[in-house]
């Protein structure tokens, strides 16, 4: 078993043989080996998550007052949008609204870490669970799934339902699986965590993107390992493939029209749940990518989600992340060019309103080109 300090002194070659799965490719496999359009959309998500390719690409927004609730009623008029900085004339605007909205409402799906969640917490992970599948009855506010990251795959139920009281018997009839892979197994255990944990991430946000309509993704789960000291020795090859995993999954969560949320059954004596933080500016070029990037509660941010850190509280957790799908609005623009391959836009959205907050995709990828797909790298000890 590695020790701490060997940890921090592993060479880049192995680094990067830990994560080397080109994992995102099947998830934007569209824009492998070729250029996307111009705006980076390849093509974008419209409306209601219906495709389109005129350049125009959709963002979600929520507003929300001071106690976190979501704000309804709001007009087009209330907000204005800014694209690196310039504003940016909206050609669309949907309010999402639980009570008056007709068609599909936002589908919740609750993701169940069993990569990273320690095997000591499972069980308590299940009775929350439990209690929230079941408050008021059994009887759900939004069509609801669930999924199981796992050793052996991605589950993925099939459909969603408003039953929660089906939905934890579907949940009892799955058996926790042994683990192999665990966070105490040092360095390569850790590299095996993220790649498992990005990979079926990706391979859920594939299949969402077949579906319409706006989902919130909940994973319960203290992220997957950031590999912080890492970046101490990384060369250009680990820094471009790092990049453009960002590239990647920030465009293609949004073309799902996914919001992620971060659920964290943090435990005391566990390291610090807000190192996350110190790597929430956007990264636009490969020259500054490093692997906590790609942490869940980075993605969770950047994509309007919340990151939420209660201690052993996950009902709690969860009702305040399902909050969100009781109002939304959904903003369309035309997409900018780039400047160069993979060019990064940072947005911005503003509401003419006295007291709220505003969450949304802090930003997409225009001109994107990544690599053709590769195979999989084994990870292999020295």
């Amino acid at each position: 078993m590695l020790s701490a300090r060997s940890n921090r002194t592993l060479s880049p070659a192995v680094v990067f043989a830990c994560v080397a799965v080109l994992l995102v490719w099947g998830m934007v496999g569209r824009a492998g080996a070729q250029t996307a359009g111009s705006n980076g959309t390849s093509p974008g998500t419209g409306v209601a998550g219906q495709k389109q390719d005129d350049g125009r690409i959709s963002i979600n927004v929520v507003v929300a007052d001071k106690q976190g609730h979501p704000v309804r009623g709001l007009q087009a008029s209330d907000f204005s949008l800014l694209d690196n900085g310039q504003p940016t004339k909206i050609l669309g605007f949907m309010a999402q609204d639980a009570e008056k909205t007709a068609g599909a409402p936002v589908h919740v799906i609750v993701v169940i870490d069993m990569v990273d969640v320690p095997f000591r917490t499972t069980a308590w992970v299940r009775e929350e669970l439990g209690q929230f599948l079941k408050e008021d009855g059994g009887k759900l506010g939004y069509p609801t799934s669930l999924a199981v990251l796992s050793e052996s795959g991605l589950k993925l139920q099939q459909g969603a339902t408003r039953d929660g009281n089906a939905l934890m018997s579907d949940f009892d009839q799955y058996q926790t699986e042994l683990r192999i892979v665990n966070r105490s197994g040092g360095f390569y255990a850790a590299g095996e965590m993220l790649e498992l944990s990005l990979s079926q991430i990706s391979q859920l946000a594939a299949y969402e993107a077949t579906k319409p309509g706006h989902k919130l993704v909940l994973v319960i789960s203290p992220g997957w390992p950031l590999l912080p000291f890492a970046g101490d020795q990384e060369d250009m090859a680990q820094r471009n493939w790092v990049f453009h995993s960002i590239v990647a999954l920030t465009n293609g969560l949004r073309e799902a029209n996914i919001t992620l949320y971060s659920l964290d059954p943090y435990e005391l004596g566990r390291s610090d749940p807000f190192y996350y933080q110190t790597f929430l500016k956007p990264v636009a070029k490969a020259g500054g990518a490093e692997y906590p990037y790609l942490g869940l509660q980075v993605l969770a941010t950047h994509t309007g989600g919340l990151v939420e850190v209660t201690g052993r509280d996950i009902t709690g957790e969860l009702n305040t992340a399902v909050r969100d799908a009781a109002a939304s609005y959904e903003l369309t623009f035309q997409g900018a060019p780039g400047d160069g391959p993979n060019a990064y836009h940072a947005l911005k959205v503003k509401v003419d309103q006295p007291g709220v907050s505003v969450r949304t995709t802090a930003g997409y990828y225009a001109n994107v080109q990544l690599p053709a797909a590769k195979a999989p790298r084994k990870i292999r000890g020295k």
